[in-house]
């Protein structure tokens, strides 16, 4: 057992599913996980251990001695690391009441809360939706446990922040508004200003990081919902401003992404995580599980 001591439990966790699935691939799916982050996290154990774990070929995975020697130990941790969850889920009793908006938990965090509910089944999650997104006040206030939102960090003693990851952004258009409009892939700014620019309210932070960074205010046609700015931009409506994760996951081949040449690319929208200094027992709990949710 003393040659797992000190290794991280994630680097184990990659080495435990790609030696019980067979494959790099496989043990990625298992974990959710994209195949890149488990390769390193295997390189990165293989490391640590000063020894070769896997060949790696056309058929998958093939464990080598080493690893055949510690996976009994690896195997015998995570049966304990369950019982010990599986104890704690059962002990833990509440809700937990989470302010962020309707699209980020139907897109980003819906494989995290998923995971969550099945981890502690007896714990409750509440979501609150705010229409003007100021999820920080509603912290403030006690309303809500826990704030998840894209905003300027303000002073605030009593509330820590912290990042959870940022998102890159990019100008999209569909290809009929483009083919009308004489638009390949870049534009220039004053061309830009022409153009109806579609935003939906929940960007709005995004669309302030936008104008000073442009030092032009913009003639924005704003929507109630991202679905609806999407929507109109799919249609041909003018050009909107969309995460890469999002258009990366949803791809369309109707749109067209599109740079504006003398003005710096959109900045990165970032997600934070906000409580109270002080958090109940529940609320520290959801805290540590999203960290090292995103920290995957």
């Amino acid at each position: 057992m003393d040659i797992l001591k000190n290794v991280n439990l994630n680097l184990l966790k990659s080495f435990w599913a790609v030696y019980k699935t067979g494959g790099i691939n496989k043990g990625a799916k298992m974990l959710d996980m994209t195949p890149p982050t488990v390769t390193h996290n295997i390189k990165q154990l293989e490391k640590q251990l000063g020894h070769k774990l896997f060949v790696t070929g056309k058929k998958g995975a093939d464990p080598t001695d080493k690893a055949k020697e510690i996976f009994p130990l690896v195997e015998n941790i995570f049966e304990n690391l369950q019982k010990f969850n599986e104890q704690l889920g059962n002990e833990n009793k509440g809700t937990i009441r989470i302010g962020t908006s309707a699209f980020h938990t139907e897109f980003y965090l819906i494989n995290f809360h998923r995971k969550f509910m099945s981890k502690y089944p007896n714990i409750k999650l509440e979501f609150y939706h705010h229409p003007h997104h100021d999820y920080l006040t509603m912290l403030e206030n006690n309303q809500i446990d826990v704030a998840i939102m894209q905003f300027l960090k303000r002073p605030a003693s009593d509330i820590i922040i912290f990042e959870l990851f940022s998102d890159s952004m990019s100008f999209f258009t569909s290809k009929q508004f483009a083919i009308a409009n004489n638009i390949k892939n870049e534009i220039t700014f004053e061309q830009f200003l022409k153009l109806p620019f579609i935003c939906h309210s929940q960007s709005r932070t995004v669309l302030d990081k936008l104008e000073r960074a442009f030092e032009h205010k913009l003639p924005v046609i704003e929507t109630p919902s991202v679905q609806v700015a999407y929507d109109m931009v799919v249609n041909g409506k003018g050009i909107g401003i969309f995460f890469d994760r999002y258009l990366d996951a949803n791809p369309n081949d109707k749109i067209v992404r599109i740079k504006i040449n003398d003005k710096p690319q959109p900045p990165s929208s970032v997600y934070e995580c906000a409580y109270h200094k002080k958090p109940s027992a529940l609320v520290s709990l959801y805290i540590r599980e999203i960290k090292d949710f995103f920290a995957n």
